[in-house]
């Protein structure tokens, strides 16, 4: 049995495309470039921003420290975190921020017919994908686990989400990458700056320009070490998902850690998806559960959402685009 899993989770777009020729631009125009990074959410964050020194250096840390926040509160695996005593003593959850992103989880999965869920801890689980050792868990294993999940375990009532089910156990990480880069964006903007790019493990968000450019963003294949290609873009999240990311192999066959609610096995159809959106909240639920619903329901889906894109890569090695995308993806030796 091969097992695989990469630090940097949530990666379909694996390289931002800012390097040398990025900082010569910045230099020419006697711009500052300030970048940092540190470890969060299971992966590292590098945030670049460009403008005056101490605007950015400010701003930077500020934006840092709010990712961190958000990694901490929302970290099922934190036992000062809200959502780590909810699993485990049931104790009701009353924190604003955890009942927006939860009630936001919830439109998703209505709009997406169930592809998109929260109860995914025990799955998680049985499958092994908390440690490091992966296994192909028996049939009656999995049936057990998908009686004790749904949302219909769930409630939210005055502000306030509690369980019906002792057993329930509720993981926000199809979505809450996304929230901590939409709380980092307003505050760079709060602070002032106008042109910054975020970089959750390869989970993008760009805001405004890069001197007067737009930001290139490279998209990772999901079966090889070259790109896609990449994207020209501004004030938009491009997030992503693969097959590629936590996985083993068994008898030829790849299991990985994103599952289909309703069978309890990962979804298959998709080796990767990007998504494309203004906000990167709605892009980090939307493309797990686009990666779920496979390729054909979810290109229909996406034509019918306003402000959505997406480029989805086949388990067959096939590559679809929305309609808004098929001729915006630029071949990867134009980068300057």
């Amino acid at each position: 049995m091969k097992y695989k899993k990469t630090k940097l989770a949530g990666v379909l777009i694996a390289v931002v495309v800012i390097g040398l020729f990025a900082i010569r631009i910045y230099n020419s125009h006697r711009f500052h470039l300030e970048k940092q990074t540190r470890f969060m959410m299971d992966t590292y964050v590098t945030i670049y921003a460009v403008g005056p020194e101490k605007v950015t250096s400010r701003a930077v840390d500020l934006a840092m420290d709010r990712m961190q926040e958000v990694d901490a509160k929302f970290n099922i695996l934190n036992p000062k975190s809200p959502l780590y005593a909810f699993n485990h003593q049931g104790t009701s959850i009353s924190d604003p921020e955890i009942i927006t992103v939860v009630g936001l989880a919830l439109a998703v999965r209505g709009a997406s017919w169930g592809a998109f869920v929260l109860p995914v801890s025990a799955l998680s689980a049985v499958w092994g994908f908390f440690g490091d050792s992966p296994r192909l868990p028996r049939d009656q294993e999995i049936k057990a686990v998908l009686k004790n999940t749904g949302y219909k375990h769930l409630r939210i009532k005055d502000n306030t989400l509690k369980k019906t089910r002792k057993s329930i156990r509720i993981d926000l990480g199809g979505i809450a990458k996304g929230y901590a880069i939409e709380q980092a964006v307003k505050v760079l903007k709060k602070e002032g700056v106008t042109s910054a790019l975020i970089d959750a493990g390869g989970d993008v968000y760009a805001l405004g320009k890069k001197g007067g450019r737009l930001w290139k963003v490279g998209l990772r294949d999901p079966r090889g070490e070259e790109l896609l290609g990449y994207l020209e873009v501004e004030d938009l999240a491009i997030m992503g998902s693969g097959d590629y990311e936590r996985f083993f192999v068994k008898d030829g066959k790849r299991y990985h850690h994103i599952f289909d609610p309703k069978t309890g096995y990962p979804a298959r159809g998709l080796a990767g998806i990007t998504l494309i959106h203004p906000d990167p909240v709605v892009s980090d639920a939307w493309n797990t559960a686009l990666f779920v619903m496979g390729p054909e329901k979810g290109l229909e889906l996406v034509g019918r959402m306003p402000g959505m894109e997406t480029i989805m890569v086949t388990t067959e090695g096939k590559t679809l685009y929305s309609s808004g995308l098929k001729d915006q993806l630029q071949h990867i030796s134009k980068i300057e």
